[in-house]
């Protein structure tokens, strides 16, 4: 029976001789594969600290106190339903695979906290984030992770600060409604350490321009799998996060896995969107009606396009879906009057499917689409089939 303790040397081996593996996801699975042939469950358990961002985040850290580990520990326990010892028994596998001294005692006996030692002992390591307070007034409540912001009851400013920490105690979450209806925002940065944003956090902002996201940010919305609910005190679905606000132009950072439905809906102004790669769904009416969108950056891993996703972006002139797409839904480019091609990859098996009206085609009525609109695809592709049967002009891709 392998050890704990060989588990971490057969890693490390792993990391020092294949270092690609920890840029390439496929290269990772089929190495843990070959390493731990025989033990489905500690390969799947690896795997999940990799894909929850934790990894990436340790190549920028030459030590992990004990807050990181209980941060990345609770990340993949409540993330993915772990017990706590198994989640442990990952991160640590991890953390000495990737070389990273343990702190043992709670802080050093000069006074000093461990981040502020290590980016003394290594100018180039970054601080996971700074403590960041507010002069603001915010309405909160403790939960069992840290606080959440219940509502933002100062005047608004220009530009507003959300910050980490409030008297002292971390703040993990921005609740449904937070900043609903306060107009006069213009810009809003968004602490480093916060992972959630709720529901309508932000909905009818409409003079918000600019949003700066943390790279801590997991998730945008209250359905989400991953412990959302939990941290928002609601399951139930509301208006989206940034919904008929002002905004131009948005980065959603990579360690988001979640974006609800009519997050970004009817942001007349919004422009340019980068999602995250590991993205796996763009929820129903995500971008409904973002009549000024016109540059969309997919998400490497997305496997599905939802119900009217995209509907009445009437600016969008051109769109690329990702490879490993396998389906996009009913009315997702619906009333996109500007489209005039979009390529559609082998791997997509569904068109119009969804639980819609059925009423409302994916691409729209052909008097709503553009004179020129061409699926490009592949000779012999589900697509390709599907424009023949729509009567849409096809061409090799």
């Amino acid at each position: 029976m392998i050890t704990g303790m060989e588990d971490d040397k057969i890693l490390a081996g792993m990391v020092r001789d294949y270092p690609d593996a920890l840029s390439d996801r496929k290269r990772l699975q089929a190495l843990l594969m070959d390493f731990f042939p025989q033990d489905r469950r500690k390969r799947n358990l690896l795997l999940i600290v990799f894909d929850d961002g934790i990894v990436d985040e340790m190549k920028g850290l030459s030590h992990c106190d004990k807050m990181s580990l209980h941060r990345f520990v609770r990340s993949i326990e409540t993330g993915y339903d772990i017990r706590t010892k198994s989640a442990e028994a990952a991160v640590m596998a991890w953390a000495r695979a990737m070389g990273l001294s343990m702190e043992e005692k709670d802080g050093p006996e000069d006074g000093r906290s461990a981040p502020a030692r290590a980016q003394e002992a290594s100018p180039s390591s970054k601080k996971e984030w700074e403590p960041c307070e507010s002069d603001s007034l915010y309405e909160y409540e403790e939960t069992s992770r840290g606080l959440r912001i219940l509502k933002y009851v100062d005047f608004d400013e220009p530009v507003v600060v959300i910050p980490n920490v409030i008297e002292g105690k971390k703040v993990i979450a921005v609740g449904n409604y937070a900043f609903k209806g306060c107009v006069g925002i213009e810009k809003v940065i968004v602490s480093e350490g916060i992972e959630i944003l709720g529901n309508g956090v932000f909905l009818n902002c409409r003079g918000l321009k600019e949003v700066s996201l943390p790279t801590s940010l997991r998730g945008i919305g209250s359905t989400d799998a991953t412990g959302c609910p939990k941290i928002l005190g609601s399951e139930i679905k509301y208006e989206g996060a940034f919904e008929y606000s002002g905004l131009e132009s948005v980065t959603v950072p990579e360690r988001v896995k979640y974006i609800g439905e009519n997050s970004f809906a009817g942001c007349g102004q919004l422009k340019r969107v980068v999602l995250p790669d590991k993205l796996k769904e763009i929820k129903e009416n995500t971008f409904r009606w973002c009549k000024s969108l016109r540059e969309v950056t997919f998400p490497g891993e997305l496997d599905v396009v939802r119900i009217s996703a995209f509907e009445g972006c009437v600016t969008l002139r051109t769109v690329d879906i990702p490879e490993g797409v396998t389906a996009i839904e009913e009315g997702a480019f619906a009333g996109c009057k500007s489209l005039e091609s979009i390529y559609i990859p082998d791997s997509v098996v569904e068109i119009g499917g969804g639980k819609g009206t059925g009423f409302l085609k994916t691409f729209g009525e052909s008097d709503e689409r553009h004179e020129n609109f061409t699926i490009r695809c592949n000779l012999g592709s589900y697509a390709m089939q599907y424009a023949r049967a729509q009567q849409i002009r096809c061409v090799q891709a």
